[in-house]
């Protein structure tokens, strides 16, 4: 990797918005196939993990801005499905989980806040058009191009606003198609690496998507397949990024032992989080940031 790559890499993941989990729980039956209501959220737990996952962030360089959590909606700790943000434009998403529609309004006024140019799914999109925002929507390490993950909980006609509104090519961003319901957002089996690889699980994809994943990256040794036990242990759901030490860090809550020998022998530094609260609702240590600072060259 070239200097100037590593330099530009170092800049990508550098902010994201968090929402502390002080209402979460596990109410809503059926929103994934990994959500448990038999066992009860420890709130005490949680939110000690949670702020182990943030100050685990800001010592390696990541920044992190708060939003209030509200009340009542006990997902909202789950930011990653708030928006996409790129050049300072945030798209708010809009849920196809019905329960959490709630919280679009909210991450709007947030952004609005910060002096984002904001604009909503819901009024822009076609009435059967949902995108559960920055978790279908990967960036690759540089920014040259994105993933946009669809078939699940986001629809595929979401593709073309998306295009509109970040002046996007249809070249720059790869559409593929999540076709296990285990695997409900492109965040739980697909992770650009901030060294220019992509680890993913092949079985959540169907045929044309993996082949595109494989082309996009550029070299079969850079895209890096998960088994079953990997994906569903949500080892893509991870963050990575260049720390200020210059290190390459893959922040998960879960590394098998291959998984680890595999990323630490391409340079990564890796660094596991105990998150099995928010496991019983399906979710991980990506499923609880947004990136807010990615901006492509001008």
């Amino acid at each position: 990797m070239s200097v100037q790559k590593v330099a530009n890499a170092a800049k990508i993941y550098k902010k994201v918005m968090m929402v502390p989990p002080v209402h979460f729980d596990v109410i809503h039956k059926g929103l994934n196939a990994h959500m448990k209501l038999s066992e009860p959220v420890d709130r005490i737990k949680a939110l000690k993990q949670w702020e182990t996952l943030r100050t685990t962030f800001n010592n390696l360089g990541l920044e992190t801005e708060i939003c209030r959590p509200v009340p009542g909606l006990v997902d909202m700790v789950f930011s990653a499905n708030s928006a996409i943000v790129l050049d300072n434009k945030a798209l708010i998403a809009k849920m196809n989980a019905h329960p959490r529609r709630e919280e679009s309004e909210h991450f709007a006024r947030w952004f609005r806040e910060r002096g984002f140019d904001v604009e909503e799914l819901e009024k822009i999109g076609k009435a059967y058009t949902f995108c559960e925002g920055n978790a279908e929507f990967s960036p690759t390490h540089d920014l040259s191009s994105f993933f946009f993950g669809f078939g699940q909980r986001t629809a595929e006609s979401a593709y073309e606003p998306i295009l509109d509104f970040f002046d996007l090519n249809k070249s720059d961003v790869l559409k593929v198609r999540l076709v296990d319901e285990r695997f409900y957002h492109l965040d739980v089996c697909l992770a650009p690496l901030a060294l220019g690889h992509v680890i993913f699980y092949p079985g959540a994809f169907d045929e044309v998507s993996v082949k595109r994943i494989n082309d996009a990256v550029g070299s079969r040794d850079k895209a890096i397949e998960l088994t079953l036990e990997e994906g569903l242990q949500f080892s893509c759901n991870c963050v990575s990024f260049i720390s200020n030490e210059g290190d390459a860090v893959v922040v998960a809550s879960k590394f098998s032992h291959r998984l680890r020998n595999i990323l630490e022998e391409l340079g990564y530094k890796c660094v596991e989080v105990n998150y099995d609260q928010f496991l019983l609702s399906g979710g991980s240590v990506r499923c609880s940031v947004v990136d807010i600072a990615l901006q492509r060259d001008q």
